[in-house]
C-alpha cells in the first residue's frame, strides 16, 4: 500500500469502535445507556481525528491510501464528502444520545450502535473511495446497516416490513449500479476514478453513468422512485429517521454528480436532469403531505419535498456552472439535515411519552410539554420557510441564485419552487396550529399535568432547534466556510 495511512484512520476509528462496543456490550452486559456513551465517545474521537488531519490532507501531494496502478483501490479525501461527513458524525451523536432514553425499552440495543457507526463508515468510503467497485461495495455496508436498523423492531410486522422494503428497493438500487460497472469497464477496461485518468467519452461509459445515475436517485427518494419513502421513515425508529431523512438519503444527491460527470454525462444532461425531476419531488412531496394524518408520513413526504428543493439548487449550480448555486444548495443541505433531524425526533419523543402517531392527537401537547412544542415548532416553521429560521435562508440563497442566472428553464424551476413553497406551507401550519388547540377529550386533572422529558432526549432536540434558529439570524460563518469549500471543489 502506498501514500498517507492517515486518510482512512477515520474509517478505523469507526469500525473499530463499533466491533469494541460489540463485544463490551456482550461481555460486560452494559445497559444502553452505556453504550449510548461509548457510541457518542467514538463518534467523538473521529470527528476530533478528521478535524486536526484535514491540513495534512488537503497540503499534501500524497493526501490519499491505496494501491497505485491497475486494479489498484484508492481512498482520496474531498473537502465536499468531509464536510457530509463531519456533519454527520454530529448529528450521529446526537441520535445515538436520543437513543440512550428512546431504546429504553427494547432489549436489542446490542447491535443498534454498532450499526450506526458502520452506517457512517459506509458513507465516508463512498465519499472517499476512488474506484467503482468499491463504491459499489461501500453503497452495499450502508444499505445493508441501515435497513437493519429500519426493521429494528423486529417484534412490529411493520417496522419488518419497513426494513424489507428498504433493503429490496436499496439493494435494487445497487445491483443498478453493479450493472453499470460492466458497461463501464467493457467501454474503457478502467474502473478508476482518480483525477488523472481521463474522462470517458465511449457509449458504454454513458450508460454505465446513467445506471449509477438511476441506482443513486432510487437511494435518494427521488420521484418516481420514492415509493419507499414514506413506509420506511414512518416505521423506522424515530432516531433512524432523523439521521437517513437528515444526512443518509440527501447525501446521495452530492455522490453520484462526480461519478457520472467523469464517466461522460454532461454538465448540461446531468443539471437538466436534476431540474425536472426536482420539480417532481418538490409538487408531489408537498401535495402528497397534505393528505397525510400519520405524523411521520406527512414528515415523509415533507423530505420528499425538501429533497427536490436540495436537488434544484444543484442542478442550476452545475448546469450553468454556477458556483454560487452550488454553494446554495450546500448551506441548504446543511438547515435540511438539522430541520429533519429536529421533527423526526420530536416526533419520537411525542410517541415515546404521550403515544402519539397522528396529528389529530397533538391537540393539547403544549399543555403537557411546552418546551417539546417549541422546538418541535421551530422544526416546522424552519422547514416551511419562516424568516430568520434556517429553512428560510437556505431557501432565499436558492431563490436568489436562480434569479441570478437569469434564464427561462431557470425560471421555470423557481416557479415550481415557489408554488410548492406555499402548498407545503399550507401544509405546515396547521400540524403546528394543532399542537396548540386544547385537547377534544381532556384528561382528568390527576393525568393532565406536564410530562418531564429525560434529558438523554430533550437536550439533541433542544441543541437542533437552536441550530435552526442559529443558521437562520446568524448564517454569515457557515456560508464563509461553504464559500472557502466551494475554492477548492471542482464543479
Amino acid at each position: 500500500m502506498e501514500g498517507n495511512v492517515s486518510v482512512i484512520a477515520p474509517l478505523g476509528i469507526l469500525v473499530a469502535g463499533a466491533f469494541t462496543i460489540y463485544l463490551l456490550t456482550r461481555l460486560l452486559k452494559l445497559n444502553n445507556r452505556v453504550e449510548a456513551v461509548l457510541t457518542v465517545l467514538v463518534l467523538v474521537a473521529t470527528l476530533v481525528t478528521t478535524w486536526m488531519l484535514i491540513p495534512s490532507w488537503f497540503g499534501s501531494a500524497t493526501a490519499f491510501f491505496g494501491e497505485l496502478g491497475a486494479g489498484g483501490v484508492i481512498f482520496q479525501p474531498n473537502v465536499l464528502g468531509i464536510f457530509i461527513f463531519l456533519l454527520s458524525l454530529i448529528l450521529g451523536g446526537l441520535v445515538s444520545l436520543f437513543s440512550a432514553e428512546s431504546l429504553s425499552r427494547d432489549s436489542r440495543y446490542l447491535v443498534y450502535y454498532p450499526l450506526i457507526l458502520l452506517s457512517l463508515a459506509g458513507l465516508l468510503g463512498m465519499f472517499m473511495t476512488r474506484d467503482l467497485f468499491n463504491l459499489f461495495l461501500l453503497t452495499e455496508l450502508t444499505t445493508i446497516t441501515v435497513s437493519a436498523l429500519v426493521g429494528f423492531r423486529y417484534q412490529q410486522d411493520r417496522a419488518i416490513r419497513a426494513g424489507f422494503k428498504y433493503l429490496i428497493m436499496s439493494s435494487l438500487g445497487t445491483l443498478i449500479m453493479f450493472l453499470g460497472i460492466y458497461f463501464v469497464y467493457r467501454g474503457s477496461g478502467e474502473l478508476g476514478l482518480q483525477m488523472e485518468i481521463p474522462i470517458r467519452t465511449d457509449p458504454f461509459s454513458r450508460i454505465g453513468a446513467a445506471c449509477f445515475l438511476v441506482g443513486f436517485s432510487l437511494k435518494a427518494g427521488v420521484v418516481p422512485l420514492h415509493t419507499w419513502v414514506a413506509d420506511v421513515y414512518s416505521q423506522a425508529p424515530s432516531a433512524v429517521s432523523a439521521l437517513l431523512s437528515g444526512v443518509i438519503s440527501k447525501s446521495m444527491l452530492f455522490i453520484f454528480p462526480g461519478v457520472c460527470l467523469r464517466l461522460g454525462i454532461t454538465k448540461e444532461e446531468l443539471g437538466v436532469y436534476l431540474m425536472v425531476f426536482a420539480c417532481l419531488n418538490m409538487l408531489l412531496g408537498v401535495i402528497r403531505a397534505l393528505k397525510q394524518r400519520e405524523l411521520r408520513r406527512f414528515l415523509s413526504y415533507s423530505s420528499i419535498a425538501q429533497t427536490g428543493y436540495l436537488m434544484f439548487a444543484l442542478g442550476v449550480g452545475i448546469y450553468y456552472n454556477y458556483t454560487a448555486a452550488f454553494s446554495a444548495g450546500l448551506f441548504l443541505f446543511l438547515a435540511e439535515a438539522v430541520m429533519n433531524s429536529l421533527v423526526f425526533l420530536s416526533a419520537g419523543i411525542y410517541e415515546y411519552h404521550l403515544d402519539i402517531r397522528d396529528v389529530s392527537a397533538l391537540s393539547g401537547v403544549s399543555r403537557k410539554m411546552p418546551t417539546q412544542t417549541f422546538c418541535f415548532s421551530v422544526g416546522l416553521a424552519g422547514l416551511a420557510g419562516i424568516p430568520l429560521l434556517a429553512g428560510f435562508t437556505g431557501k432565499w440563497l436558492v431563490f436568489s441564485a436562480a434569479i441570478a442566472v437569469n434564464d427561462r428553464f431557470a425560471w421555470l424551476g423557481l416557479i415550481t419552487f415557489l408554488i410548492s413553497t406555499v402548498i407545503g406551507l399550507a401544509g405546515y401550519l396547521p400540524v403546528l396550529v394543532h399542537q396548540y388547540r386544547p385537547a377534544e377529550n381532556p384528561a382528568p386533572a390527576s393525568t393532565s399535568g406536564k410530562v418531564h422529558v429525560s434529558n438523554w432526549m430533550a437536550f439533541p432536540v433542544g441543541a437542533l432547534a437552536l441550530a435552526v434558529i442559529f443558521l437562520g439570524v446568524y448564517p454569515g460563518p457557515w456560508v464563509g466556510i461553504i464559500e472557502t469549500l466551494m475554492k477548492w471543489l471542482a464543479l
